[in-house]
């Protein structure tokens, strides 16, 4: 019923990082689920990669409507969801938070009226001798 499209970018030669895979693949579910939702249809969500900051950044872009300012501040408080009852939970960014603190990384959103952006910054791993 919904018609979005969703590009992936990943920058060639991204550096290794050091997280435990299985809590990154539910980032990235929660993410990409959220900004599905968030478009319009016919919309648009991009998922990119790359090295910068000495890391890696990955980033979810959706071109719905943003995240008004005054819940900016909650959206990673747990149980807090803008959705309808039945369906959202309010845990998908709050755990989404907790998952990549857990691995040493940091998460930053800037949204406005048609384009929602949320970064994630994964810290490089040690070079290994």
């Amino acid at each position: 019923a919904r018609s979005v499209t969703l590009n992936l970018t990943i920058q060639p030669g991204l550096p290794r990082v050091l997280a435990i895979g299985s809590d990154l693949n539910q980032a990235w579910s929660n993410l990409v689920d959220n900004a599905l939702d968030a478009a319009p249809s016919p919309g648009h969500v991009d998922v990119s990669a790359t090295a910068e900051r000495g890391g890696v950044i990955v980033r979810v872009v959706d071109d719905g409507p943003g995240i008004p300012d005054n819940i900016r501040e909650k959206i990673f408080d747990a149980f807090f969801t803008t959705k309808g009852p039945g369906k959202g939970t309010g845990l998908g960014l709050e755990m989404t938070r907790r998952l990549v603190f857990r691995n040493g990384g940091d998460i930053e959103v800037d949204s406005a009226p048609g384009r929602t952006e949320f970064r994630v910054l994964l810290k490089k791993a040690p070079e290994q001798s």
